[in-house]
C-alpha cells in the first residue's frame, strides 16, 4: 500500500511538474498582463470621456482669447483709438486742443515692462474743459471697451475762463504686437 501511495505521489507531481506547471506560470504570466492591459483601457476610456470637456475648455479659451485681443487694439488699430478719445472727450464736452502718441514715457519696472504680446503706449492729451467734464471724460475712458488708464493729469486754472480749465492727461494703454502664429 505505501509503494501504491509512493507511485500515486510520484505520478501526480510528475503530472505536476509535466502539465499543470507550464500552465500555471502562463495563466499568472497572463493575469498580469490583463491587469496591466485593463489599466490601460481604463486610463484610454477616461481620455475618450474627457474630450468633450477638453473640447469645452478649448473654447472658452478661444472665446477669452477674443474677448482680451479685442480689448488691446493692434498696431495697425491705434489711429482708432485715437478717434475713438477725440469723440469720447468731445461727447463729454471736453475741446481737446492736442492729442500725441508718445514714446518711452513709463519708467520701466519688472511689473511694467513690455511683454513679447503687447507693448505700452502713451498718449498725452491737452484740452481745455471743466471738472465735471474733465471727470465725464475720464470716466467714458477707464470704463471703455479697450484697457486704458490715466497714468498722469495735471490740470491748470485759466484767469480768462476760470469754468474752464487747461488739463494734460497722460494716457496708459496697451497694443497689440504682431505676434507670427508658428
Amino acid at each position: 500500500m505505501t509503494f501504491t501511495l509512493v507511485v500515486c505521489a510520484i505520478i501526480i507531481v510528475g503530472y505536476y511538474i509535466i502539465f499543470l506547471s507550464p500552465v500555471v506560470a502562463k495563466a499568472t504570466k497572463l493575469f498580469r498582463e490583463t491587469a496591466k492591459l485593463q489599466v490601460m483601457i481604463n486610463k484610454a476610456e477616461m481620455s475618450i470621456n474627457s474630450i468633450p470637456r477638453i473640447k469645452k475648455e478649448i473654447e472658452e479659451l478661444k472665446s477669452k482669447e477674443s474677448f482680451y485681443s479685442n480689448k488691446l487694439p493692434k498696431e495697425e488699430e491705434f489711429p482708432a483709438v485715437l478717434e475713438n478719445l477725440s469723440s469720447m472727450a468731445q461727447s463729454a464736452g471736453v475741446k481737446i486742443t492736442k492729442i500725441q502718441p508718445k514714446k518711452d514715457v513709463f519708467v520701466s519696472s519688472e511689473s511694467d515692462e513690455d511683454s513679447d504680446i503687447y507693448r505700452q503706449q502713451a498718449i498725452l492729451i491737452t484740452a481745455l474743459c471743466g471738472y465735471h467734464q474733465l471727470g465725464s471724460f475720464i470716466a467714458a475712458m477707464e470704463n471703455a471697451e479697450r484697457f486704458m488708464e490715466v497714468a498722469d493729469i495735471r490740470i491748470d486754472s485759466r484767469r480768462a475762463n476760470p469754468r474752464r480749465h487747461s488739463v494734460q492727461l497722460t494716457i496708459k494703454t496697451f497694443i497689440l504686437k504682431e505676434v507670427s502664429e508658428e
